[in-house]
């Protein structure tokens, strides 16, 4: 055997499975979410329609002054529908061999359990608002919450090898809806129409969102 031979050999008999098997699944870890879970890469379009539907059905409660709990039936409804999709056709978004990897589920928890928690402690000073008032400082904070799930999910997804252009786009919409969530209470404009603006300006970075990841 010549010494090629032998140093091909002996090449090939250092060579792990289990850390070439690491090494496979650490680089199929950092492609983009399209190709990692393409079901869930068209969620960035499913969303931005729902709250599309979502939003004019809040707008119509305070346009036609209706009963507040017309905000939850329609955001509630409409998002039902998209976690019916999910749960049919994505199932579980966790890679494997994440057992020392953040639980996304966990923390976007965490959030709600804090915006209940924000919600008990305002509502005695909401009696002094108008109605209208007193709704769009609600919808600004649960905006708030959901741009606090967004970067919380974009830093997450850093554990999970995902590629940054992915995790930036979690991180840009997590910001402009924080900003929005805190503005929206004390502009008037805002206080009328901002629920059907925050639906168009929600579809919108879904679909700059999908279109951007997409190339």
């Amino acid at each position: 055997m010549s010494t090629d031979e032998n140093d091909l050999a002996d090449h090939g008999e250092e060579v792990d499975p289990e850390t070439l098997q690491r090494d496979l699944t650490h680089i199929k870890e950092a492609m983009g979410l399209q190709e990692q879970y393409p079901t869930a890469f068209r969620l960035w379009l499913l969303y931005g329609a729902l709250a599309v539907f979502a939003s004019l059905g809040s707008q119509a409660v305070i346009t036609f002054e209706l009963a507040p709990w017309g905000h939850a039936v329609s955001w509630g409804g409409f998002y039902t529908l998209g976690l019916l999709y999910e749960w049919y056709r994505i199932g579980d978004y966790e890679v494997p061999n994440n057992e020392m990897k953040p639980s996304i589920r966990i923390q976007i928890g965490g959030i709600v359990a804090f915006l209940v928690a924000v919600f008990v402690a305002v509502d005695p000073f909401l009696t002094d608002r108008s109605p209208v008032e007193g709704q769009a400082m609600i919808f600004g904070l649960i905006i708030a919450a959901i741009g606090a799930t967004y970067v919380v999910q974009a830093a997450s997804l850093r554990a999970y090898n995902v590629r940054t252009r992915d995790r930036h786009a979690f991180y840009v919409g997590g910001i402009w809806m924080l900003i929005y969530g805190a503005v929206m209470p004390n502009v008037e404009v805002l206080q009328e129409w901002g629920y059907v603006i925050f639906g168009i300006l929600f579809a919108g970075h879904g679909i700059a969102s999908y279109v951007f990841l997409s190339e």
